[in-house]
């Protein structure tokens, strides 16, 4: 859990046997081989269907356009869908560099890279220095749609993992500030 907010580690279990569970689910997006065609599988969705969710002008959570969310009330509840296939999106590094949202997901069975802004505020705990008796720890609020050094190092990090490593199409949904 340390490593998990510096961005070292790309998700935290409870368990070996979920470990290797998130192992596996995150092989299913990789190639067999380098040269291997991608690791298509059969879409959970119809390929023709549209996007149902709708962002905001205000803050809302990026993952819900990526992945789908559950909207209403206990009693009428709906699915509204997303970009990519339902169920599909794993985001990794999520206690790192939280100004930035990125994962793997598919869509139409084909599996791809995501990256997106977060929209709302996040907090940065910053521990205190160890090396510096006065240092103490503290909480920086970071703005939304902002890219920061660790946001853009983390936008980079998985431009070259779904790049280089897992040749992955990657989906950019740049909506940072200054990008328009």
């Amino acid at each position: 859990q340390v490593m998990f907010h510096n961005g070292v580690t790309h998700t935290v279990v409870q368990d070996d046997q979920e470990g290797i569970s998130e192992v596996v689910q995150w092989l299913s997006y990789i190639p067999a081989t380098m040269h291997s065609p991608p690791a298509i599988r059969p879409p959970t969705d119809p390929i023709d269907r549209p996007v149902e969710f709708v962002p905001t002008t205000n803050e809302y959570d990026p993952r819900a356009l990526i992945a789908g969310i559950i909207s209403g009330s206990n009693g009428s509840q709906k699915w509204v869908s997303g970009m990519f296939d339902r169920g599909s999106f794993k985001e990794t590094l999520g206690g790192w560099a939280r100004t930035v949202v990125v994962g793997r997901a598919r869509l139409g069975g084909i599996p791809c890279g995501v990256i997106t802004v977060e929209s709302r505020k996040v907090e940065l705990q910053v521990p205190a220095d160890p090396s510096d008796p006065a240092s103490h720890a503290h909480t920086v609020t970071q703005a939304g749609q902002v890219w920061y050094p660790d946001s853009a190092f983390k936008t980079a990090q998985a431009l070259r993992d779904f790049n280089c490593g897992e040749r992955l199409p990657v989906f950019i949904l740049a909506s940072w500030r200054g990008f328009s």
